[in-house]
């Protein structure tokens, strides 16, 4: 694990990555389903676990993770190009 550095609200769109997984793979929701407000109040309850470590050691592991999901965290939206 890499050396750990507790997160706070300030860190809402630098780890937005690695949010939206937590919440596709952990809360079963996807980030544009969310309010503006709603996503705030999650990522606050993700920042709590987050910084009393009670997430999987890979959430702490930033580029690993993204890697790891990196397809997942695109858009569900599906664009009908033809």
């Amino acid at each position: 694990m890499s050396e750990f550095q507790k997160i706070d609200e300030d860190d809402y769109f630098r780890l937005n990555e690695i949010f939206c997984i937590w919440l596709m793979k952990k809360q079963n929701i996807h980030f544009e389903d969310l309010s503006f407000k709603d996503a705030k109040k999650k990522f606050k309850k993700f920042c709590k676990r987050y910084n009393k470590q009670k997430l999987d050691a890979l959430y702490y592991e930033h580029d690993k993770l993204i890697e790891k999901y990196q397809s997942d965290i695109q858009s569900k939206h599906k664009w009908n190009f033809k």
